[in-house]
């Protein structure tokens, strides 16, 4: 699993979806964008960028699903975390839309899951 934070909380997505990391250097605002759509990095094709997790982020997460590429906005990529199955519980209640898939509980910490099927649904 990829780890990374956006404000105070630690949220992780699988690492086969995930292709790089970017700076947001460059990020355009999209006219008129849907609410979660953080803006456009400039490339051949363009990257749309999400923020699913809030706004404000130094960094774009680039993920591939559904045979899409976009960005996740987040605040930081904090690295590389192997997870058994196992210990993955099932995701809160509460959830507008299944944005987090379960929940791991390490070290005293809580790290939500997310799903990149999920995430592509939000561009």
């Amino acid at each position: 699993m990829v780890r990374f934070r956006t404000g105070n909380t630690q949220y992780c997505l699988a690492v086969d979806a995930t292709r790089a990391v970017r700076t947001t250097n460059g990020l355009l605002p999209l006219p008129q964008g849907r609410r979660d759509v953080a803006g456009i990095l400039p490339g051949d094709p363009p990257l749309t960028v999400i923020a699913p997790f809030g706004p404000g982020g130094e960094r774009v997460l680039v993920v591939e699903a559904a045979k899409k590429t976009f960005g996740v906005l987040v605040d930081a990529v904090t690295g590389l975390a192997r997870v058994d199955e196992a210990d993955i519980r099932p995701a809160p209640d509460g959830q507008d839309s299944q944005l987090i898939s379960g929940i791991i509980r390490s070290e005293g910490e809580l790290t939500l899951v997310t799903d990149p099927e999920v995430l592509v649904r939000r561009l």
